[in-house]
């Protein structure tokens, strides 16, 4: 050990050159491990990126398809319900001409004199009680019966458009 001592010491130098080469080959170690490391972070980081942007256009394109699927189905339940409202208001109209077509049956078949002799008899002529309150019920009915459609429709029509 003294002789590797002295022998260090006569060639001080060469062992200051020794040690200034194997610290800088150990930079240098750990600079070219640090560039390694920082090029895979970067490439890392962009297949992080492409994962989000490809992630990111699935749910896009999911959420496209389930937006025109609820479109395609409000139009097809305003659809249905157009077709509904254009069915209860032609029976609405068929039950207004039978309800008409009933009470006047009801205002002849009540009456003593089927033709007034004359105008002012007919003005005379007293009201007929049973058609007055069959008629208003029957137009009650008919506006009550005409919102439980619209009412049934509406409902119909929420359901059938709802999100799914």
């Amino acid at each position: 050990m003294a002789s590797l001592l002295t022998w260090a010491l006569a060639n001080w130098k060469w062992v200051v050159i020794a040690a200034l080469v194997l610290a800088l080959g150990g930079q240098q170690l750990r600079v070219s491990n640090a560039k390694s490391a920082a090029a895979q972070a970067h490439i890392d980081l962009a297949n992080y990126k492409t994962s989000v942007a490809e992630s990111t256009r699935i749910l896009q394109a999911a959420n496209d398809r389930r937006a025109a699927e609820n479109n395609a189905r409000q139009l097809e339940a305003t659809n249905a319900a157009r077709t509904r409202e254009a069915a209860l208001r032609g029976a609405a109209d068929d039950l207004r001409l039978e309800r008409d077509r009933l009470l006047n049956a009801i205002r002849i078949a009540s009456r003593r004199d089927t033709v007034p002799k004359s105008t002012a008899a007919a003005k005379a002529e007293p009201s007929n009680p049973i058609a007055d309150v069959l008629g208003a019920c029957t137009a009650e009915v008919q506006e009550l019966a005409g919102i439980a459609d619209q009412h049934s429709s509406d409902l119909r029509t929420m359901i059938d458009a709802w999100p799914r």
